[in-house]
C-alpha cells in the first residue's frame, strides 16, 4: 500500500512557535511508525489540558487520513493504462490510486474546520480541506472551498496552477468531468491567464477529446499575454494533432515575441515532410542561427536531416528517424507524414503514422490508416502480428467491436505471449459486454492460466473472480 504521511504545509514548523513544533514532530514521528494508538493518546493528552490546540487538531485529522491511507483504503484502478496495448509494464501498485473513503474524510473534515473556527488566517489548513476533498472525490465540497478562497488565490497567478493539482487529483481517480469542471472554475479565477488555458487544451488532448483541446488552444491564444510556456504546448499540440499550419503560426508568434529562432526549424521540417526541396537551405539557416544550448534537439535533428537534401531519403533511412525515440513527438508526425507521402506503396510509413494516431486516441484516423492491403502481407511475422493487434485495438476503442474480433482471432495461435494475450482478453471482453459470460470467461481462463503470464493474464483473473 502506498506509504504517505500527509502533512499541510512543512511551513508549518517554521511558522508556529516552540511547543507547535514539537506537536507536529512528535505527533509526525508516531505517524510515520504506524504508531496510530500512540499518536492519538498524545494529541488527547494535549488538547485534555487545552481543547483548543489547533496543531493538535490538526494532526488528530492526519492520524485519520494517514490510518485509513495505510490499511487499504479504496483505490481507483488505472484501468486505460492496465488495458493498454502501448504499455507493457506488469501491474504493480503504481495502477492503483488511493481514495480516501468519504466517512473518514468526513471525520478529518470536522477536526480540520475547528482548526479555522480557531485560527481562521490558517491557510496551511484551508489548503489541507482542498486535498482532503479532491483526494475524497467531494468535488462539490472542493468547488465551494475554492471559491471561499478566491481572495486568496487570486493573489498570485501562479496560484492558479497550485491549485490546479486538486483538479488533477479528481482525474487520477477516474474522475475527468469534475476535474476539468474545477479546471474551469480556477480558470475563471484569472480571465486574462493563458497558461491555465493551455493546461486545460493538454487535458483534453490527453484524453483524446479534440474539438474541446482545439475551442481551449483558441482561448489560449486569445489572450493580450502569452507566456513562453504557453506558446511551446499550443504549438505541439497542434502538430501533433496534425494542424500543421496552426501549430507554425503558433512558433512564429513565439518566435516573434522572443526574438527566437523556434518557427525556422519548424518550417523546415513542414517543408521536409512536405517533399519541398528547400527544407535544406531552411534548415541549414536555422542551425545557422540557433544556440546549440537552446536548441540542442532540434539541431540534433536537423542536422540528421540535412544530408537528405543531396543525397536520397530511403524507406531505410524513414525507419531509422522515425523509430528514433529521442524524437518529440510533435516533430516526429511529420517525419512519419513524410514517410507516408514518399513510400505510398509501402506498409511500413502507413503502420507506424496509424500506430501514432491510435497512440494519441484518434482512433477514426488510425483505423483507417491501419487496414493493411494485401501486400503488406509480406511483412515480417513480427511485424505482422504487432500491426494486427493495434488495429484490433483500435476498432474496439473505437467502439466497432465486430471489426476489432476480426483481428484479435487472427492472434489466438501467436507465438508472442503478449500478443496473444491481448488478443484473447479484448475478444473476452466484447463477449462479456455482449452478455455472452461464458464464452468470455473460457477466454479468460485461458489467458488467466498462462504459463508466460502478462498484465492481460491479471486482469481477466478479476473477471473470472465476478
Amino acid at each position: 500500500m502506498y506509504r504517505i504521511v500527509f502533512l499541510l504545509l512543512l511551513t508549518l514548523l517554521t511558522t508556529s512557535g516552540f511547543a507547535q513544533q514539537q506537536i507536529v514532530s512528535t505527533a509526525t514521528d508516531y505517524i510515520t511508525h504506524n504508531q496510530f494508538a500512540r499518536a492519538d493518546h498524545y494529541l488527547d493528552s494535549i488538547l485534555k489540558l487545552n481543547p483548543k490546540t489547533v496543531d493538535a487538531l490538526m494532526m488528530k485529522g492526519n492520524v485519520l487520513l494517514n490510518k485509513a491511507w495505510n490499511n487499504g483504503s479504496k483505490s481507483h484502478f488505472n484501468t486505460e493504462k492496465a488495458e493498454s496495448i502501448f504499455d507493457s509494464s506488469v501491474i504493480d501498485q503504481s495502477f492503483f490510486i488511493p481514495i480516501i473513503p468519504i466517512d473518514t474524510s468526513v471525520l478529518i473534515d470536522r477536526y480540520w474546520k475547528q482548526c479555522l473556527q480557531i485560527d481562521p488566517d490558517r491557510t496551511d489548513i484551508k489548503k489541507g480541506l482542498c486535498s482532503l476533498y479532491s483526494l475524497s472525490l467531494r468535488t462539490a465540497e472542493l468547488e465551494r472551498q475554492l471559491i471561499q478562497m478566491q481572495p486568496l488565490i487570486t493573489e498570485n497567478e501562479d496560484n492558479a496552477f497550485l491549485y490546479a493539482e486538486y483538479a488533477r487529483n479528481l482525474k487520477a481517480r477516474g474522475r475527468f468531468d469534475d476535474a476539468m469542471q474545477v479546471y474551469a472554475l480556477i480558470a475563471g479565477m484569472f480571465p486574462d491567464l493563458a497558461g491555465i488555458r493551455c493546461d486545460m487544451a493538454n487535458e483534453y488532448f490527453y484524453a483524446g477529446d479534440f474539438n474541446k483541446a482545439l475551442a481551449y488552444l483558441d482561448s489560449t491564444l486569445s489572450k493580450k499575454e502569452i507566456d513562453q510556456t504557453s506558446f511551446i504546448n499550443a504549438a505541439a499540440v497542434y502538430s501533433t494533432m496534425g494542424y500543421y499550419d496552426q501549430a507554425y503560426n503558433t512558433f512564429k508568434r513565439y518566435s516573434e515575441k522572443d526574438t527566437l529562432v523556434e518557427a525556422d526549424f519548424y518550417r523546415g521540417l513542414m517543408m521536409f515532410a512536405n517533399m519541398d526541396t528547400g527544407f535544406y537551405e531552411q534548415l541549414r539557416r536555422f542551425i545557422d542561427h540557433a544556440n546549440p544550448e537552446s536548441y540542442y534537439d532540434e539541431v540534433q535533428l536537423a542536422q540528421k536531416l540535412l544530408p537528405y537534401g543531396r543525397v536520397p531519403f530511403t524507406l531505410d533511412d524513414f525507419e531509422t528517424v522515425a523509430y528514433n525515440p529521442k524524437i518529440a513527438r510533435y516533430y516526429r508526425v511529420l517525419i512519419l507524414q513524410r514517410g507516408v507521402r514518399q513510400f505510398s506503396g509501402q506498409c511500413v510509413p502507413l503502420f507506424l503514422l496509424g500506430s501514432f494516431d491510435c497512440t494519441i486516441k484518434n482512433y477514426e484516423a488510425a483505423v483507417q490508416l491501419l487496414e493493411p492491403d494485401d501486400d503488406c502481407r509480406l511483412m515480417s511475422t513480427e511485424q505482422m502480428e504487432l500491426w494486427t493487434l493495434t488495429t484490433g485495438f483500435a476498432w474496439y476503442k473505437k467502439g466497432d467491436r465486430q471489426k476489432a474480433v476480426f483481428y484479435f482471432e487472427r492472434l489466438f495461435y501467436s507465438h508472442n505471449s503478449f500478443n496473444q494475450q491481448a488478443a484473447k482478453y479484448f475478444e473476452a471482453k466484447i463477449n462479456w459486454d455482449a452478455g455472452k459470460k461464458e464464452e468470455a470467461k473460457k477466454l479468460f481462463a485461458e489467458v488467466a492460466a498462462s504459463k508466460t503470464p502478462t498484465k492481460y493474464s491479471w486482469l481477466s483473473k478479476g473477471y473470472l473472480g465476478r
